[in-house]
C-alpha cells in the first residue's frame, strides 16, 4: 500500500511538473508570438519597400518556424490540460489570421512596387524622348543652316507665284446661297436667285448696296432723334402738298410715283438723306481753313447798318392767273424793263434835290417804301441787297437800282455801328461757308460719302460690283 501511495505520489508529482512546464511553455510561446507580431506590425508601418518585405518575410518564416519547432499539436495533451491547451490553440489561429493578413499586405505591396517600377520606366522614357526631341531640334537647324540658300530660292519663288496670280486673278462674281435654287417657273423658263441679284446689279448698279451701307454707317453717327423725326416730317409733307398743288396727285399717287411703297418707306429714305445731309456739312466744315474763313471775314463782316428804301415790283409770270387778280395786287407791278426804268426816275429826281419824303408822297401809288431799321451782315436780305448796303456811306442814297427777286430797290442808308469780331462772327461765318461750297458744288455731298466709306475700308468681294463702284467714283473726282 505504502508503495503504490508513493507511486500515486510520485505520479502526481511528475503531473504537476509536466503541467507547470507546459503551462510555461504556452506562455512563452504566446510572448514570443506577441513579441514578433509587434515587430511584424512595425515593419509594415515603414515605407522602405524592398528591404522591409525581405525582413518580413524572414521574420515571418522565423515565427513560423518557432511555432512549429516547439509546439507539436497532441489529442493527449489536449485530453490532459484541457482549458490550457485551447488557449494554445487561439494563440496558433491568431497567428494564422496575422499571417493571412500580412499576405494581403504583401500582396498590396507588390502591386505597388510593380505601380513604382511602371512609373520610373515612364520617367525614363520621357527623359528618352526628351533627349531624343533636344537633337532632333539641333538636327534640324543644322539642315537650315546647311540648306539655307536653297530654302530662301524656295520661299522667294512662292512668294513671285503668289503675286502673279494676285495680278491675273480671275473675276470674283458674289454667289448667293442656295443661288440656283430655283425662284419662279414661267412658260418652261426658270428664273433662279442669282438671275434675279445679276438683274439688280444692272438696274440699279450700286446705288441699293450704297444706300445699305451709307444707313448702317450714318444711323450710327447720328441716332434718330424727335428733332430728326420733325424735320424728316415736315420735308415729307412739303413735298406732298407740293405735287397736290402743281400735280393734283394724291398722296398714294406721289408716293407710287417716286417709287415708294408706303408713307413708312418714304420717310426712311427722308432719314437717310438727312443723315447724309448732315454728315456733308460736318464733311464741308472739317475741310475749312482759317485761312478761308478770314477771307470771309474780312469781305463780308459789316457793323448793323440802319436803313429805308422803296421797292418798284416787277410783275410775275403768272400775274393774269386768278389768285392773284382778285385783290389787284398786281396793279402796282410792272414789267422788269418799266420797273428799271421808275427806279432810276426816283434816282435822278433825288440827285436833283428831291427830298426822301417828297419822293415817298410822290410816288406812294406806284411804289412800296419801307423802313428795314437796322440789318446786320448776316441778315436775310438778298446778298446784292446787302452787298450795295454794305458798300454805301451814311446819309447816302443808291447811285442805281439794285435787282433782287421782287424788283428794283432805291436804298437809303442812314448809319452804320462797329462791326462785330471775328470769334463773334466765326459760328455763322462757318454755316455761310458751308451753304456757298453747297451752291458751289453740287458733287459735294457725294465727295463726302465716298471719303466717309473710305474711311470705313469698304472692301467689294464681287469684282463687278467693284467696277461699278470704281466708275462711280470717278464720276466724282
Amino acid at each position: 500500500m505504502s508503495k503504490e501511495k508513493d507511486n500515486s505520489e510520485s505520479k502526481k508529482t511528475t503531473t504537476k511538473k509536466a503541467t507547470k512546464k507546459t503551462t510555461t511553455n504556452t506562455n512563452s510561446k504566446k510572448d514570443a508570438v506577441k513579441k514578433t507580431n509587434t515587430k511584424a506590425n512595425n515593419k509594415d508601418t515603414k515605407k522602405n519597400l524592398e528591404e522591409n518585405k525581405k525582413e518580413e518575410i524572414i521574420k515571418e518564416e522565423s515565427v513560423e518556424q518557432i511555432i512549429d519547432n516547439d509546439f507539436d499539436y497532441d489529442e493527449d495533451l489536449e485530453d490532459s490540460y484541457g482549458d490550457d491547451f485551447l488557449e494554445g490553440e487561439e494563440i496558433i489561429e491568431t497567428k494564422k489570421n496575422s499571417k493571412e493578413k500580412d499576405n494581403k499586405e504583401k500582396a498590396k505591396k507588390e502591386v505597388s512596387k510593380d505601380n513604382i517600377k511602371k512609373i520610373e520606366k515612364m520617367a525614363k522614357e520621357k527623359k528618352k524622348t526628351k533627349n531624343s526631341n533636344g537633337s532632333k531640334v539641333k538636327d534640324f537647324g543644322y539642315f537650315l543652316e546647311m540648306h539655307r540658300h536653297v530654302i530662301s530660292s524656295f520661299i522667294a519663288g512662292v512668294l513671285i507665284t503668289i503675286l502673279v496670280a494676285f495680278i491675273i486673278w480671275p473675276e470674283r462674281i458674289a454667289t448667293l446661297k442656295n443661288g440656283t435654287q430655283p425662284v419662279v417657273k414661267v412658260d418652261g423658263k426658270t428664273y433662279t436667285a442669282n438671275d434675279l441679284y445679276d438683274q439688280m446689279k444692272e438696274h440699279y448698279s450700286v446705288s441699293q448696296l450704297l444706300d445699305a451701307i451709307d444707313n448702317d454707317i450714318l444711323t450710327e453717327l447720328y441716332p434718330e432723334s424727335d428733332e430728326m423725326n420733325e424735320e424728316v416730317e415736315a420735308t415729307a409733307e412739303n413735298y406732298i402738298n407740293m405735287y397736290q398743288q402743281y400735280y393734283n396727285y394724291t398722296e398714294e399717287e406721289f408716293l407710287s410715283a417716286s417709287g415708294f411703297a408706303s408713307r413708312e418707306d418714304y420717310l426712311e429714305y427722308l432719314k437717310l438723306d438727312n443723315r447724309r445731309q448732315k454728315y456733308r456739312d460736318e464733311y464741308i466744315e472739317e475741310n475749312l481753313t482759317d485761312e478761308e474763313i478770314q477771307d470771309y471775314y474780312d469781305e463780308n463782316v459789316y457793323g448793323d447798318i440802319n436803313c429805308q428804301h422803296i421797292l418798284v415790283e416787277v410783275a410775275t409770270d403768272d400775274a393774269s392767273s386768278e389768285d392773284n387778280s382778285d385783290d389787284n395786287e398786281e396793279d402796282n407791278k410792272l414789267s422788269d424793263e418799266d420797273a428799271k426804268k421808275l427806279a432810276e426816275e426816283i434816282i435822278d429826281k433825288i440827285n436833283d434835290g428831291t427830298s426822301w419824303e417828297d419822293i415817298k408822297k410822290e410816288y406812294e401809288d406806284q411804289v412800296t417804301f419801307e423802313d428795314l431799321g437796322y440789318q446786320s451782315w448776316d441778315s436775310d436780305l438778298e446778298d446784292s441787297f446787302k452787298n450795295a448796303l454794305k458798300d454805301m456811306d451814311n446819309d447816302s442814297y443808291s447811285e442805281e437800282p439794285v435787282k433782287t427777286s421782287y424788283g428794283y430797290h432805291v436804298i437809303y442808308r442812314l448809319d452804320q455801328k462797329d462791326a462785330p469780331s471775328l470769334e463773334d462772327s466765326k459760328d455763322k461765318i462757318i454755316e455761310n461757308l458751308i451753304t456757298e461750297k453747297n451752291n458751289e458744288d453740287a458733287d459735294i455731298m457725294y465727295k463726302a460719302l465716298i471719303s466717309l466709306r473710305d474711311e470705313k475700308n469698304i472692301e467689294f468681294s464681287d469684282t463687278d460690283m467693284k467696277d461699278k463702284y470704281d466708275n462711280y467714283k470717278k464720276e466724282y473726282e
